[in-house]
């Protein structure tokens, strides 16, 4: 018999059992290359281009190292873009100047 001041009985069920926690390793980036040398082919080529390339190419490390991964990429990508606009500007200077010769050569 149950009476009013009586407790219902539960029935208690397992709690499920524990599941390891484990995500899929992932890697850490790797540092994007400084391009220094985009930098030297700058001071080379075309040196106004050079400050640049320089400031950007000695920005990897430091904005590697405080956690900066995109600002690192960038500083990256943009020495490595002004190294070789100092080299394109350098060919195209170069061959305007061949062809000036060239005219002055034809008309004299």
């Amino acid at each position: 018999m149950s009476g009013p001041y009586e407790q219902p009985q539960y029935q208690q069920q397992p709690y499920p059992t524990a599941q390891p926690y484990s995500q899929p390793y992932a890697q850490p980036p790797l540092m994007p290359p400084s391009n220094a040398g985009w930098a030297v082919v700058a001071v080379i080529f075309f040196w106004p281009l050079a400050i640049s390339a320089f400031n950007h190419a000695l920005k990897v490390h430091p904005l590697w190292l405080i956690g900066d991964i995109q600002g690192a990429e960038y500083s990256s990508k943009r020495a490595g873009f002004f190294g070789k606009l100092s080299l394109g500007l350098f060919f195209g200077f170069f061959l305007l100047y061949i062809l000036f010769i060239a005219l002055i050569v034809a008309n004299s």
